[in-house]
């Protein structure tokens, strides 16, 4: 059991990392916002587009630490931190649950943007199963 838990939680920071490099690296924003603003990222103000890129790097730098507090926190669990489970829940309702709301909400200004709810989704399954699991374990 705890071999699953450590499967889907490394994958979920598998995950973190991808998503974290994604919007750190970028050199504009990403095609659902493109759908969302109506604009492709050329028609945007040189000031707007420094503000978006700038927020993005944010985003892209929260993903990265979610995905390295989620890599050590799996590193306590298999050292028998009996604690880890309660707080990975807490820090991935914390990292994931206003990421979520915010691709739900682009998505309902712009219902045919291709926002990432289910990416998101995904890996708050993953991390109950990870989590849940090690509390069994």
């Amino acid at each position: 059991m705890l071999n699953v838990s450590l499967a889907a939680l490394g994958l979920t920071a598998l995950f973190g990392f991808i998503f974290g490099l994604r919007y750190l690296l970028c050199s504009s924003f990403m095609p659902y916002h493109a759908q969302v603003v109506g604009k492709a990222w050329v028609q945007i103000e040189p000031r707007v587009q420094a503000t978006i890129l700038g927020m993005l790097r944010i985003i892209g730098g929260g993903f990265l630490s979610f995905a390295v507090t989620i890599s050590w926190l799996t590193y306590a669990l298999v050292q028998g931190a009996r604690w880890t489970p309660w707080a990975i829940f807490s820090i991935a309702a914390v990292a994931l649950l206003p990421s979520l709301y915010v691709a739900i909400k682009l998505r309902s200004v712009e219902p045919n943007a291709n926002t990432p709810v289910r990416p998101v989704a995904l890996a708050m399954v993953l991390v109950a199963l990870g989590a849940g699991l090690a509390l069994l374990a």
